[in-house]
């Protein structure tokens, strides 16, 4: 009996290894950036052994082993990027995922229109549009016409839609009281 347990438990070991090594021959090798050009291009391989090491290669990696790129690696110490300036490296490098997915900022400025109290009743044909600025900041909800409503005037005639479809103080619901939204400054 004692026989059979020791052999279970040798061939778990045995499969507990090759998991383990199939594991981390499965790692992708790590991604080098060239940023010697104005936005970096992404390279492998041979041509990434060519490459000079990153600005603060002296840094210590954020875990023992961890030889990934990081942003930090790229800038030199004491300096903030803008988040601009990392979108666009991050895109030159072929990633269009996570932060690289958003528009840097600045790209489109809030909607100002006329504000929506929480509790005031939407009629049929109008949304509130919520937003923020590019640092976070709640913007008051504006009143936007609905994209899926065809509006009329009282005379039966089409209403102009503006582009961005905010709603001018001039058809403004009954019972809104009319009052423009202001912008926060940058923090």
């Amino acid at each position: 009996m004692r026989r059979r347990v020791l052999g279970w438990m040798a061939v778990a070991v045995v499969i507990l290894l090759a998991g383990c090594y199939g594991w981390l021959s499965m790692r992708p090798k790590p991604l080098r950036v060239d940023v010697s050009g104005p936005a970096g291009r992404a390279v492998d391989g041979a041509r990434a052994a060519a490459l000079p090491p990153p600005a603060a290669a002296a840094a210590q990696p954020t875990e023992p082993g961890d030889v990934t790129p990081d942003i930090k690696d790229y800038i030199p110490p004491g300096r903030e990027p803008e988040m601009g300036e990392v979108i666009a490296r991050l895109r030159a490098a072929g990633v269009q995922s996570g932060i690289a997915a958003f528009n840097p900022p600045g790209t489109r400025p809030p909607l100002v229109g006329i504000a929506v109290p929480e509790d005031f009743p939407l009629p049929e044909g109008y949304v509130r549009h919520t937003q923020t600025t590019d640092d976070g900041q709640r913007i008051e909800p504006i009143l936007m016409f609905s994209p899926d409503y065809d509006f009329f005037d009282a005379q039966g005639r089409p209403i102009q839609v503006p582009e961005n479809r905010v709603v001018p103080p001039v058809h403004a619901p009954p019972g809104l009281n009319v009052r423009m939204i202001r912008i926060p400054p940058p923090r």
